[in-house]
C-alpha cells in the first residue's frame, strides 16, 4: 500500500490529539487538505492536498476539547465537535470509526468558535458553533462543506 506510512502517522497523530495549527482537513487515509477561508465565506478556497508525511506544519496544536457528539443510527461511524484548546475560536468536528476509534476525516475551522451541536443527516453531518455558525459536511467529501454564517 503506497501510502500506509501516511495512514500510520495520520492515526498516531489522532491518538495524541495533534493537528496543523490552521484551515485543515486532516484525512484517515493519510492525507492533509490545507484550504483558505475567507472571512464569512460558505466554501473552502485554494485547497491544497498534501500526503501527510510531506507536510511539514508551521504549528502544531495538540488537544481537541469535545463539546458534542452524534452516534445515533446503524452507520459504522460517529461525529465528535468542540474547540480546539489552543485557540477557543477554533471549532473541530471529527469523523471515526463507531468500532476502532479510527479516525475518518478531522476537519479544523479557524474563527467559526466550537462545535456544540452534531447531527448525522442522510450523508452528511451537521454542526452548529457556540456563535452560530452551521456546517453541512459531506461524509463522503468533507472538503466540500458549505458554512452558513449568522447574520452580523
Amino acid at each position: 500500500m503506497p501510502y500506509s506510512a501516511d495512514m500510520a502517522f495520520i492515526q498516531e497523530q489522532w491518538r495524541d490529539e495533534a493537528y496543523p495549527r490552521e484551515n485543515s482537513l486532516t484525512l484517515g487515509n493519510g492525507f492533509y487538505c490545507l484550504f483558505d477561508l475567507p472571512d464569512q465565506h460558505p466554501h473552502l478556497t485554494n485547497k491544497v492536498w498534501l500526503p501527510a508525511l510531506d507536510y511539514r506544519a508551521q504549528e502544531t496544536c495538540d488537544c481537541l476539547a469535545t463539546l458534542g457528539t452524534a452516534a445515533d443510527g446503524p452507520q459504522p461511524f460517529h461525529a465528535r465537535g468542540g474547540e480546539c484548546a489552543a485557540y477557543g475560536g477554533d471549532g473541530f468536528v471529527a469523523l471515526q470509526d463507531k468500532e476502532s476509534g479510527r479516525l475518518i476525516w478531522l476537519l479544523v475551522l479557524r474563527d467559526t468558535n466550537p462545535f456544540s451541536g452534531i447531527e448525522i443527516h442522510e450523508g452528511s453531518v451537521h454542526a452548529h458553533s457556540t456563535c452560530g455558525v452551521i456546517a453541512r459536511i459531506p461524509i463522503d467529501r468533507p472538503d466540500q462543506l458549505t458554512l452558513a454564517w449568522p447574520s452580523a
